[in-house]
C-alpha cells in the first residue's frame, strides 16, 4: 500500500492542533478486553461519542469482564482516530487511513478481532452483532440517537440530560416502552456510595420531614466572543449541528463549551445540575413525579456564551418540600429537614447532628443495595447485568426524563422570567400557552425526530 495516496493515523495525529495529552487513554487494556472472556459471555459494544466523555465512559466498560468493544464512531475524525490508536496499539495494528482529507477519509477494513472505526452512527447500528452501544454527544443530539438506536434492536446507555427538551424525554420514555430495549440513562451518582447514604438516610426520615435541598452550582463563566471560522479538517459541522439550527462554526459552540448555548443543552441546570435533582427526586421519593411550581431568578451578563451566569430557580412540591438550583462556589447538595441536615457532594457526606450519619440503619429501613464497583463503574456494571438479565436498569429512561424535566422546568421559568405552575401527570403547564411552547423546539431535517 503507497502512503502517497493518503497519511497514516499517526501523521494526522501529529499534526492535528486539537488532540492534547489530556485526551490520551491509558496505555494497556486488560487482557479480558482482548478477548480472554468466552464470546457466549460476553455484551459487545459500539462507543459512539469519543470526546473527553465517551472517552471516561470508554475507561469503564474495558474494565468490565464481560465487554467486547466492537466499534467506535465519532463525526469528529480527530476524536475518533485518537481512541482507534489506543485499540490499535493494543493490537499492534499500524492502520493506513487510504485517501482523502478530513471527514472523507477512507480507512483500510480492520483486521480480525480489532475495532472498527466509523464517521457514520447509522452505520453502527445496522450491525447485527453488537448488542449495545454507550452514547455520550453532545445535548441536541440525545433524542435523535437514542431512538435511532432503540428502533434499531441495540440496548442504549445514554448520557445525560436524557434530552434537550421535555417532550424529546417523553418520546425515548415511548420509543423504550414499544421496542423493550434496555435504557440506562448516566445519572452515575445513583450508582455512587455517598449519594446512596445519603439518600437512605433522608428517605428513612432521619432528617424528619425535608423543607429544602438546595443545589449549589458554578453558573457559566464569562468570556469575550471570538470570530467565525472554518471548522478544522475532520470535523463534519453540519453534521455536529444535526437537528441545531444551521449556523457558521464557532470554537466557542463546539466540544464542551456547547453547554453553554440554548440550540445544543442548558448550561449548568442541565449539565451538572441534573445529576443533584436526580438525587434531590430520588430522596424526596419523587421518581416519575415532579414540582407543583417553579419560581426564582436569573442574569445572564454580555459575552460568548448564552446561559445563565446567576441564578436562584425554586421549585416547590406538593408537600412543600423545596429543590433550588443556586448559582455558587463548588458542586454540592444541601438537605436541610426539620431534624437536622446532610451536606454531599462528590467528595465527602457529613450531618448536622454530626453523628446523625453514625447511627445504622435499623432492620426494616428502606435499603439500597450493595455495589460491587463506585461511581461510573457501577453504573455501567448494572447496565451490563441488565442487558444480560433483562431487568430494569437503577436509572431506566423514565426516571432519567423525570429528572431531566425538573431541570428543563427549572430554565424555562428563567428564560420566561416569572412564576410557572405545572401538572407533572399531564406533563404540561396550567392554563399557560406561552410556558407549554418551549416543551419542545424546531429540528432541522433531516435530523427531526
Amino acid at each position: 500500500m503507497s502512503k502517497n495516496n493518503g497519511s497514516t493515523r499517526r501523521s494526522f495525529l501529529q499534526t492535528s492542533a486539537m488532540l492534547g495529552a489530556s485526551l490520551a487513554m491509558p496505555a494497556i487494556v486488560p487482557s479480558r478486553v482482548l478477548g480472554a472472556t468466552p464470546p457466549s459471555d460476553s455484551v459487545t459494544i459500539a462507543h459512539i461519542g469519543c470526546g473527553w466523555r465517551g472517552r471516561e465512559l470508554m475507561m469503564q466498560t474495558i474494565r468490565q469482564n464481560d465487554v467486547k468493544i466492537a466499534a467506535l464512531c465519532d463525526l469528529d475524525l480527530n476524536f475518533l482516530m485518537k481512541r482507534m490508536q489506543f485499540f490499535d496499539d493494543q493490537y499492534g495494528i499500524d492502520r493506513q487511513w487510504l485517501k482523502g482529507e478530513g471527514w472523507d477519509t477512507v480507512y483500510q477494513p480492520t483486521p480480525e478481532g480489532g475495532v472498527d472505526p466509523y464517521l457514520d452512527y447509522r452505520k453502527v447500528l445496522d450491525r447485527k452483532d453488537i448488542d449495545a452501544v454507550v452514547i455520550a454527544v453532545p445535548d441536541h443530539w440525545h433524542a435523535k440517537l437514542y431512538i435511532d438506536a432503540m428502533q434499531a434492536g441495540k440496548d442504549v446507555y445514554g448520557e445525560k440530560p436524557i434530552s434537550l427538551t421535555i417532550d424529546q424525554g417523553r418520546k425515548i420514555v415511548r420509543s423504550q416502552a414499544e421496542t423493550g430495549q434496555i435504557f440506562q440513562t448516566g445519572m452515575q451518582q445513583r450508582s455512587w456510595d455517598l449519594f446512596r447514604k445519603a439518600t437512605e438516610y433522608v428517605r428513612n426520615g432521619r432528617l424528619g420531614k425535608i423543607n429544602q435541598i438546595r443545589i449549589v452550582i458554578s453558573g457559566t463563566k464569562v468570556v469575550d466572543p471570538v470570530p467565525d471560522e472554518p471548522a478544522p479538517p475532520g470535523l463534519n459541522w453540519e453534521r455536529w449541528l444535526g437537528p441545531a439550527p444551521l449556523v457558521p462554526y464557532n470554537v466557542r459552540r463546539s466540544h464542551v463549551t456547547f453547554r453553554w448555548f440554548w440550540d445544543y443543552s442548558g448550561g449548568q441546570v442541565t449539565d451538572l445540575g441534573v445529576h443533584h435533582g436526580d438525587i434531590a427526586q430520588w430522596m424526596l421519593d419523587m421518581d416519575g413525579k415532579g414540582p407543583k411550581t417553579i419560581e426564582g431568578t436569573t442574569e445572564t451578563k454580555p459575552g460568548a456564551y448564552e446561559t445563565f451566569n446567576e441564578f436562584n430557580l425554586k421549585c416547590t412540591y406538593e408537600n412543600g418540600s423545596v429543590l433550588s438550583f443556586e448559582s455558587g462556589p463548588g458542586f454540592d447538595m444541601h438537605i436541610e429537614g426539620e431534624k437536622g441536615s446532610i451536606f454531599v457532594n462528590r467528595s465527602e457526606i457529613r450531618s448536622d447532628p454530626a453523628d446523625l450519619l453514625n447511627e445504622p440503619l435499623k432492620q426494616g429501613d428502606w435499603k439500597l443495595p450493595q455495589l460491587e464497583d463506585n461511581e461510573t463503574g457501577a453504573h455501567i456494571r448494572n447496565f451490563i447485568d441488565c442487558v444480560k438479565s433483562r431487568q430494569q436498569p437503577i436509572c431506566p429512561p423514565e426516571i432519567g426524563h423525570r429528572s431531566a424535566t425538573v431541570s428543563h422546568l427549572a430554565n424555562i421559568c428563567g428564560r420566561i422570567g416569572r412564576k410557572l405552575e405545572w401538572d407533572y401527570e399531564k406533563e404540561l403547564f396550567v392554563n399557560d400557552t406561552e410556558a407549554n411552547g418551549w416543551l419542545n423546539r424546531p429540528e432541522r431535517e433531516p435530523y427531526d425526530l
